[in-house]
């Protein structure tokens, strides 16, 4: 999410690993301290949409950490906010391990990412949340995308105008929601 860092998911990472499960939060490029090859810090603000997609190969190298440090990632769960939500739909509507998808504040087209061409590509369990009054419209976008899912798919809009992982300021009732849900789908699937 822009500007967001891997810190505005910390809370729900956690509670995710209270529960046994591996959780990773990272920063795309361009957000937080990454850098490129050569150590130079990215600004997102510079980016063209082409390198925003680029940031698909940040979510490759996380699945690929996470399978070096022994994590079964058979079976994962993968959540994103904002234009992470768009790019954690196009890792799941190519990567077969991908078995629950959480989306908050999604939109059609983030940075050139459609999401409309990529949801009937997956059709595992999926969440989607967003804020009514979010100012990206990301509410009808939600509702457009709800519609396209193929799979067990559940929409939650809530009132308010917050984006993204700033749903969890305003209610941080939502990460039990999300946690719950979680659990839910891993077991039953």
């Amino acid at each position: 999410m822009m500007p967001a860092t891997k810190e505005s998911w910390n809370e729900f990472a956690a509670r995710l690993q209270e529960k046994g499960f591996a959780a990773l939060a990272i920063d795309l490029r361009g957000h937080g301290r990454s850098t490129d090859k050569n150590g130079t810090r990215l600004d997102y603000k510079e980016f063209k949409d082409s390198e925003h997609r680029e940031s698909m190969k940040d979510i490759a190298a996380a699945k690929e950490f996470l399978k070096g440090q022994g994590v079964d990632i058979s079976g994962m769960a993968i959540a994103g906010a904002s234009i992470g939500a768009n790019l954690a739909l196009w890792q799941a509507s190519i990567d077969k391990d991908v078995l629950l998808l959480i989306l908050l504040s999604p939109g059609l087209n983030y940075r050139g990412i459609q999401a409309a061409q990529l949801a009937p590509h997956y059709s595992g369990p999926v969440y989607i949340l967003t804020s009514e009054m979010d100012a990206t419209n990301a509410a009808q976008s939600s509702r457009e995308l709800f519609k396209i899912f193929p799979g067990d798919k559940e929409l939650n809009i809530r009132q308010g105008n917050s984006h993204g992982t700033n749903m969890f300021i305003q209610e941080p009732d939502l990460i039990d929601k999300l946690l719950e849900w979680t659990t839910n789908k891993i077991y039953k699937y």
